[in-house]
Formats: structure tokens, sequence, C-alpha cells
């Protein structure tokens, strides 16, 4: 049967490689996971020394490796999002929106915009970058001209593109 991670430290390193994976300082982690010192300088040296044992240095790295891929988004997800800003009607934009850009002025005012064109343009030109369907090569034989004509997207056949 396998063994938790981490199971191998006490219940306060458990909690100080937590804080220092998340970027805590290190004397800071100390203090968090309830151990004493007298000072920052003492507590950085021995918090050192505990990040330094092979198995704490290893639970850290784990954690840190679980943090970043929690925070890495999906090529689903940024697809979606890049949807959205293609797709985002000016009389769709509130407050709730996912896409919109909220500013305060120095009176207070608040200002709610949503996507440029040309953000709705890169997010279309990125968005077919993932899905392959635009290469970053510049093939002489192969050009693709795209026209945003009345909100929709039109491709000319080879046939217009050679005239």
């Amino acid at each position: 049967m396998a063994r938790a991670k981490g199971a191998d430290l006490t219940p306060k390193e458990r909690e100080f490689c937590r804080f220092v994976s998340t970027g805590m300082p290190v004397y800071k982690a100390f203090f968090q996971a309830g151990y004493k010192a007298t000072n920052n300088k003492y507590a950085s040296q021995k918090g050192s020394a505990i990040s330094a044992r092979p198995n704490c240095a290893k639970y850290i790295a784990e954690l840190r490796d679980a943090n970043w891929l929690s925070n890495v988004m999906s090529i689903a997800e940024k697809r979606s999002l890049m949807a959205q800003i293609a797709r985002a009607k000016p009389q769709d934009i509130n407050e709730e929106s996912s896409v919109a850009s909220i500013s305060i002025d120095g009176d207070g005012n608040r200002s709610i915009q949503g996507p440029k064109v040309s953000d709705k343009l890169k997010a279309i030109e990125l968005d077919a970058r993932i899905s392959g369907e635009l290469s970053q090569e510049n093939d002489s034989r192969t050009q693709i001209a795209i026209q945003l004509v009345n909100d929709r997207l039109e491709i000319p056949s080879a046939k217009e593109l050679e005239e």
C-alpha cells in the first residue's frame, strides 16, 4: 500500500513545507507552522535547515508541482475563454461578464467595457494557432487571407487568393 505524501514528516514539518511551497519566505513559514524562535534570523536558519532535509525538500517539490498544475489552464479552458472574448457583444457586457474590463476614474465613477475589435481578432488568431488551423510558418505557397465581414469570418477559397 502506498504511503501518503509527506507521511514521514511531522505535522509541523508538513505545514512548514506547505507554506514554503506557496512561496512564503522560510522564516515566516517557520513561525506559521508553529515553531518558536527568538528572531527572524534564527527562524530563517532553522527553516532553511528543515527545508534542506531530503524528505522535506522532496515534499516541497511535490507540493510546488501540484500547485503549478492546478493553476495551469487546460487547452479547452484557454479556447473557451478566447471564444467568449471573440463572441462578446457590447449589449451583453456587465460587471459579472468574465470578459468585462472595469475601471474607476478619480471621481469614483465606474466604467465597464467589453473586448475591443483588436482583442477579438487576437483571440481568433490565438485559437486558430492552438487548433492548428493557422501555422506560424511563412510559406509563400500557402497564404490564408482572413476577412472580418459583418461580424462573421470568411475565408476565401484558394482560387480567389490566386486572383
